[in-house]
């Protein structure tokens, strides 16, 4: 006995490969969308968290500076005890370091 194969026609397989595109091409749309919204909620986190990094480096500089004016003052008000405080201070940091 003899067998035949049968082959489906070509119609067939253009409709199958249709539809498989059809079906990728729907997944790749979403995943698209999907990576264009994850890239969006990054941009902005990025944009947010360098807006406040500029508010605090800010906020920082202004800081330094109102304690640089103040310890002008206190250095001008009181030169013995400012010069008591460094020498104490450079005598302990020396300590600390020749300990190493």
């Amino acid at each position: 006995m003899q067998r035949t194969t049968t082959y489906p026609d070509s119609s067939a397989i253009r409709s199958n490969a249709e539809a498989l595109g059809e079906q990728a091409h729907g997944g790749i749309d979403r995943l698209t969308s999907t990576a264009h919204q994850a890239v969006e909620r990054a941009t902005s986190a990025a944009a947010n968290a360098a807006d406040t990094l500029g508010v605090k480096g800010r906020q920082l500089l202004d800081t330094r500076d109102e304690w640089m004016d103040t310890t002008r003052v206190y250095v001008r008000e009181h030169p013995l005890a400012a010069l008591g405080v460094a020498l104490a201070a450079g005598y302990l940091l020396s300590r600390i370091l020749s300990s190493r």
